[in-house]
């Protein structure tokens, strides 16, 4: 919701509306972009990476555990 709002806010200084708002449009279109960047991989990207580790994880854990039961059944 704040970065919504903060690029909601800087709309009127990307455009370049008025008398010398031109040199800050630059400055304003660089924040909205970095402000979309930044949310949408906080919302997306971080979220995907963490499930794609944890499920690694999970399958480490997993064939850890299996072919430990199998080595030891094998030795008895």
């Amino acid at each position: 919701m704040t970065a919504l709002a903060m690029i909601i806010g800087m709309i009127p200084m990307a455009v370049g509306l008025g008398e010398g708002a031109e040199q800050n449009a630059p400055l304003g279109r660089a924040v909205i972009g970095g402000l979309l960047f930044a949310t949408v991989s906080t919302l997306f990207f971080v979220p995907v990476v963490f499930a794609a580790i944890h499920r690694h994880l999970e399958h480490r854990k997993l064939n850890d555990t299996g072919s430990a039961s199998v080595s030891v059944q094998g030795t008895i």
